[in-house]
């Protein structure tokens, strides 16, 4: 799987999404179970096109993951 070529908006919307759930922790609460659910599901759905795609992993889901844990971490430090 190809994680890596995706485009740079969903690594940035990862990223505030830690930032502002730093603020409003059920945010981040909610983007968790829904990445977990897309997990588990075993799909992977992109707001931007509106288009779904069979076919996860944990390490695509650790890597949306660990984005959202840096913006909560740069929003801590503010």
């Amino acid at each position: 799987m190809k994680i890596w070529s995706r485009p740079p908006i969903y690594t940035l919307i990862h990223v505030l999404t830690g930032i502002v759930g730093y603020v409003y922790p059920i945010l981040l609460v909610l983007s968790v179970a829904y990445h977990f659910l897309q997990y588990v599901l075993d799909v992977r759905f992109f707001v931007f096109s509106g288009t779904y795609e069979d076919g996860n992993s944990l390490e695509h889901t650790s890597v949306k993951l660990l984005e959202m844990a840096c913006g909560y971490l740069i929003a801590k430090q503010l």
